[in-house]
């Protein structure tokens, strides 16, 4: 059992030290473009970040472990004449930096040219650097996040149906990040992240059961109560000890928003410069499609308070923007970066590095009504397996959930396949819940497919 060191940081004393970091970064970042330009290069670019934190887990009322983790990464790339050199460290200090752009400038010297390298147009880096509410340092000490811990998993382990706990874990950080090209563009993002979850084991008589909860925000104080917390998780388990089973065939499906933005997810990378321009996905000459029914939207937000995918700028430095990728079930555009918008002819859309906040625009309704108006299928909130192809939009996966019958769901059920084409799975989407999962940067509510196929 570990025990509690009490000269462990909180996460205001390490953004203090980290202020140091940050102008170690910059400092590190200045010294490397200059000496990239000296040694002949065309154009370079250097991110680095560093993140700090603690993370411990409890089990039956006990402290189990307890982490001081810190993590630092350098990258650098150089471009002669659009021949290539990547480096990739984890030492934050000048001399390893200088030592990894010398490798980096011998790497492109053996590099044949790629016509669609370089960095974004100047006119295209971030000039207006919004406040996102992203950075939150809180004086929260180890002895609290144990306390808030064994919280969780006291009002758990009171449910009678709750037969022991896997543990409830308590996690803080805080990150630096930074990104200078030889445009003059040099980037600066601080972040703070918290969760508190807790994992429970119920028993019944074909065997154990294992679900939990978990709750996570940018503040501390945005979290759920490690009461509340407990609760869910409890709760969780007690829905899934009615067990029954389901027939096979053609029945709707009702994705709960934890799955449900895994399904987005899949829409969402077939949409990717990189899956098109190598034309290895779904949604291959799309755009001005119907992809989606009439009444769903999607928009991209970078700048969401708070955002768990919030950004003023991407990671080739060009400035995010607010934008509709979907509009009305319409095909709008795609997520590029600077390489793949080349290889596409088209431009930049500011994702290099990933998609940011994605919110699903549509009429919503309570996830009990959907139900009743679908009368009978599957609500599934587990998916496992990788039978997900995004070249073909193929879909096959293991499934758990609850089978439902005139609008009210019977039991749970398991070992269960699924499997549709993600192309008519979105287009046979009939309904959206209102229950929507701000743990995520894809802000989604239940989503209702029509039908799938179904088989034990």
């Amino acid at each position: 059992m570990s025990k509690v060191n009490s000269n462990q940081l909180t996460l205001t004393q390490i953004a203090k030290q980290q202020e140091q970091t940050s102008k170690l970064m910059q400092t590190i970042a200045q010294r490397v473009l200059e000496s990239a330009s000296k040694a002949g290069a065309n154009q370079a670019e250097v991110w680095s970040y560093n993140t700090i934190g603690n993370s411990l887990e409890v089990r039956n009322g006990e402290l189990e472990t307890l982490e001081f983790n810190q993590d630092s990464h350098l990258g650098i790339n150089v471009y002669f004449n659009q021949s290539k050199g990547t480096v990739s460290i984890n030492d934050l200090t000048e001399t390893a930096a200088l030592q990894g752009l010398e490798a980096a400038c011998n790497i492109a010297k053996h590099t044949e040219p790629d016509p669609y390298s370089g960095l974004v147009e100047k006119e295209r880096m971030a000039k207006d650097f919004k406040d996102l509410s992203l950075d939150h340092p809180d004086d929260l000490t180890v002895e609290d996040m144990l306390e808030v811990a064994k919280a969780a998993e006291s009002t758990a382990l009171q449910a009678e149906h709750v037969k022991q706990s896997e543990g409830a874990n308590f996690y803080s950080h805080r990150s630096l990040s930074c990104y200078a090209n030889s445009h003059g563009f040099m980037g600066m993002n601080r972040t703070t992240r918290y969760s508190l979850s807790n994992v429970l084991i119920g028993q019944t008589d074909k065997g154990m059961l294992r679900d939990g909860y978990y709750t996570l925000g940018r503040e501390y104080s945005d979290l759920l109560s490690p009461q509340e917390v407990g609760a869910e998780a409890s709760k969780r388990i007690k829905r899934k000890l009615t067990q029954g089973s389901c027939p096979s065939g053609n029945y709707p499906v009702v994705f709960s928003p934890e799955v449900a933005r895994g399904l987005w997810s899949h829409l969402l990378g077939a949409l990717k410069g990189g899956a098109i321009y190598q034309r290895s996905s779904f949604m291959l000459d799309k755009l001005g499609h119907q992809i989606l029914p009439q009444g769903v939207s999607i928009a991209e937000d970078p700048f969401l308070l708070k955002g768990l995918g919030s950004s003023n700028f991407d990671s080739d430095g060009v400035a995010t923007q607010q934008r509709t990728i979907v509009d009305k079930g319409v095909l709008e555009g795609y997520f590029l970066s600077g390489y793949s918008a080349r290889r596409l002819g088209l431009e930049t859309t500011g994702n290099a590095g990933g998609i940011h906040n994605i919110i699903i625009n549509s009429a919503t309704k309570a996830l009990d009504e959907i139900l009743k108006e679908l009368g009978t299928g599957l609500l599934v909130t587990e998916v496992m397996g990788q039978g997900v192809n995004i070249v073909t939009g193929n879909y096959s996966r293991g499934a758990s959930g609850f089978w439902f019958e005139n609008g009210e769901i019977k039991h749970y059920v398991q070992e269960l396949t699924i499997a549709g084409n993600l192309e008519q799975m979105f287009q046979s989407i009939v309904a959206m819940g209102d229950d929507i999962d701000h743990r995520s940067s894809i802000l989604t509510g239940s989503v209702a497919i029509e039908q799938m196929t179904i088989a034990r």
